[in-house]
């Protein structure tokens, strides 16, 4: 399995996650990766748009077929896998926000969303899809995002090339995912947490399930799951669950 191996490059799609899908679907091979220039329909987590602008960020998906039916970590290890491939080839450490996010200098650089397939309890594919903002200047996000976004050109202070850091991204994906396919969960989560934005006992502001809570971060359990001291109680909550506001 080579992940990158045979690539379909496209100018304009709704998100490369969709065309992975009907790669997918029509008998694509494990490792394909779909890179876009643009997204019409960028998706974040939760429904969420992401803002793709025409050439300026690096928006691609790789298409996967687990042999493991739990796929609870596999957006974590593909998360440590972008962040090792940046600081690998342009020498600057992200770090990760849980679940999905890139952050760098304190803004958002980037974020991943992970889609899968099922029918009944049988896994057809999974998708990782990857959405990196390289050349973007400030100007170039809408006005609410400016104070929170930022790319990969505006921290390095230089040029990037968008295809070199792809295929080493790639490499390191392929690194995780073999990581991930053995079973080796507590490397996974260990090495995350050394990422994360958020240490051990930080207060971090939240809401949960609808409903604004505060606690203190106690680590993520085997199933990727953030865990949270509120009010002197342990609760843990997966990403769709909660979403972190700040800490």
């Amino acid at each position: 399995m080579k992940i990158g191996k045979k690539i379909h490059k496209v100018q304009t799609c709704s998100s490369s996650n969709d065309l992975a899908k009907k790669l997918a679907e029509s008998g694509a091979e494990q490792g394909e990766v779909v890179v876009c220039e643009e997204q019409t329909k960028g998706k974040g987590t939760k429904g969420r748009t992401w803002h793709s602008i025409s050439g300026k960020g690096l928006y691609f998906s790789v298409l996967l077929f687990p042999s493991r039916p739990d796929l609870s970590l596999l957006p974590l290890a593909a998360a440590l896998a972008v962040r090792e491939g940046v600081f690998n080839e342009l020498d600057r450490l992200v770090c990760l926000k849980w679940p999905n996010d890139l952050i760098g200098e304190g803004l958002k650089i980037g974020g991943i969303l992970c889609e899968s397939s099922f029918s009944g309890r049988k896994l057809n594919y999974s998708i990782i899809g990857t959405g990196i903002n390289v050349k973007h200047k400030r100007n170039d996000f809408p006005g609410e995002l400016r104070n929170s976004a930022g790319s990969l050109e505006m921290i390095c202070r230089g040029k990037i090339d968008k295809n070199r850091l792809m295929f080493v991204i790639c490499r390191y994906l392929e690194k995780w995912y073999r990581t991930f396919l053995k079973n080796e969960d507590q490397k996974i989560l260990n090495t995350y947490l050394e990422a994360c934005c958020f240490h051990i006992n930080d207060k971090l502001k939240a809401e949960a399930k609808g409903t604004p809570v505060s606690g203190l971060f106690k680590g993520l359990d085997r199933e990727g799951k953030i865990i949270l001291e509120i009010n002197g109680r342990e609760e843990r909550f997966l990403s769709e669950e909660i979403r972190i506001i700040d800490s």
